[in-house]
């Protein structure tokens, strides 16, 4: 079964509405496709969006002695050398901690302007630990995480909770609390960890993730300028140089040497696709798949729909119904038919049946323990 792909829905838009291929024409399509993509990828927790993510803890750092100034925030340490880590760690000193904002050299930590210390500090013994961990950049959300020795890591706690957790209990080791920030350092979220971990040990869960990106439609003039050869998986285009590092992860569409590659229900179907790998240069790229391709061969670049099988049909139907609304024509019709091909693939979501399914797990110590859904009792 061949990719879905953003030229596909767009094609099928112009189809439907009678339309051309003109720019103009098609930007309230394009419009209509990445609202509906957006919205049918977030409406609910697809299993297709489940996979296994990680964060690796760090031990705490008490090497040498710190000194702090209140007019620069600065936090100098001596005899001992800040961990690469430092930028998301809190500094204990005493009964109270401090938040860094920056690791500003391997002696240097510049502290937050709010959670700071409120005196200066002169050769103080000290802290400093790790409870915040950047997740996966395109995570969404996440079950109960898991550690190297507990069946769960604690309890998820909110961020209020957290704090409060943290200010007066300052605990450390397992069984860790947990809840899940903005990243404060970066775009994204972290996960943070409630006691402190004292040593190094992976975390697991399992996250439903964000769908891939729509750019490249394949309409676009650097997406099927020149023509192009291949042998193996090594791909060569003569006649342009508009290959981007972006095109990596999109699919590459094969046609022939007079006509660009369609959809497969056009009159000139595309001949081969395959993912594309890495780009090379302006000219290169590599591909998944190998094979060959005579000199001369028309081609389009386009993103891949990132969406499962089942979901094929009520993306279609959204981006209808989302073309109704931008073009204020049939919106009640088109909202019916996409509930409809959504409350299908809603029936369909599923990884594997539930009939036959364990509800009792062993271990080799001999103990069991049923399954229950997470946050379940």
């Amino acid at each position: 079964m061949g990719y879905l792909t953003f030229f596909d829905l767009v094609e099928s838009l112009i189809v439907s509405s009678y339309g051309g291929p003109q720019d103009a024409e098609q930007r309230d399509i394009r419009s209509a496709v990445l609202k509906a993509y957006a919205e049918v990828t977030t409406i609910r927790d697809w299993s297709y969006y489940q996979t296994h993510g990680r964060v690796i803890t760090d031990a705490p750092y008490s090497t040498g002695n710190v000194s702090y100034n209140t007019s620069t925030r600065e936090l100098t340490l001596t005899g001992g050398t800040w961990p690469s880590w430092a930028e998301y760690g809190h500094v204990r000193v005493g009964v109270r901690v401090a938040t860094v904002a920056q690791r500003v050299s391997g002696t240097v930590l510049k502290l937050d302007s709010g959670v700071t210390f409120p005196e200066t500090l002169t050769d103080q013994p000290y802290v400093i630990y790790r409870i915040l961990y950047p997740l996966p950049s395109d995570f969404r959300n996440l079950d109960e995480p898991t550690s190297e020795y507990n069946w769960s890591s604690g309890l998820y706690v909110s961020p209020d909770e957290a704090l409060k957790i943290e200010r007066v209990a300052r605990s450390t080791g397992l069984p860790y609390h947990w809840t899940v920030l903005p990243n404060p350092n970066a775009a994204g979220w972290v996960i943070k960890l409630i006691g402190y971990p004292t040593r190094v040990e992976t975390v697991d869960f399992i996250y439903r993730r964000t769908a891939r990106g729509l750019r490249v439609s394949g309409h676009e003039a650097n997406s099927r300028a020149g023509t192009i050869a291949r042998s193996g998986t090594a791909v060569t285009l003569s006649g342009a140089t508009t290959f981007v590092d972006s095109f990596a992860g999109s699919v590459l569409r094969v046609g022939d040497t007079t006509s660009h590659p369609g959809p497969a229900e056009s009159l000139n179907p595309w001949v081969s696709e395959s993912k594309i790998v890495v780009v090379g240069t302006a000219s290169t790229l590599t591909t998944a798949d190998s094979g060959t391709i005579a000199s001369s061969t028309k081609y389009i670049i386009t993103d891949p729909v990132d969406i499962a099988p089942h979901m094929n049909s009520v993306m279609d139907a959204a981006c209808q119904y989302f073309l109704s609304r931008i073009r204020g024509k049939d919106e009640s019709q088109k909202f019916q038919l996409y509930q409809r091909d959504l409350r299908l693939a809603l029936e369909r979501d599923q990884m594997a049946p539930l009939s036959g399914r364990s509800r009792q797990i062993y271990t080799d110590g001999g103990w069991r323990s049923p399954l229950h859904m997470d946050g379940g009792v």
